[in-house]
């Protein structure tokens, strides 16, 4: 009996498992279904308007810059937060979401206009009113 075992193996190993014939098509197509949600990512750009110039726009915490025309490529299956700076202003931020729509991911919204507004100090003053005094010619008053 031990004969007709290691035959069995010696065959298992000259074929996939005693299965006739190889099919690399089925692994290949397989492998591709597993790995293509991971490269394939869904992309949009959104349209972004920011001022007064020069502001400093941060996706996700890290600081980017805006094409020429203001657009920014984002990825469109995940959340956003846009973060937009400058010095002596308020900064703000924008979230922006990824929904479905018809089963493929869509960020909103897809345009984001910001003004930023100047810090507002306080500062202490006194309001001083000075107002003439006659003096007559002894010296007094």
């Amino acid at each position: 009996m031990e004969r007709m075992e290691g035959k069995a193996v010696r065959a298992c190993l000259r074929r996939p498992c005693g299965r006739g014939t190889r099919r690399p098509g089925v692994l290949l197509a397989f492998l591709s279904i597993l790995v293509a949600p991971l490269g394939c990512a869904p992309w949009q750009v959104v349209a972004v308007t920011a001022g007064p110039a020069p502001v400093e726009l941060f996706v996700d915490g890290e600081r980017v810059k805006a094409s020429a025309d203001g657009d920014v490529r984002l990825r469109a299956d995940r959340n956003h937060v846009l973060h937009f700076e400058r010095p002596g202003y308020r900064a703000q931020q924008v979230v922006v979401r990824s929904v479905r729509e018809a089963g493929e991911p869509v960020l909103e919204p897809a345009r984001v206009r910001v003004e930023l507004r100047p810090v507002e100090t306080r500062t202490r003053h006194i309001d001083v009113e000075l107002q003439p005094i006659q003096v007559e010619e002894g010296g007094e008053k």
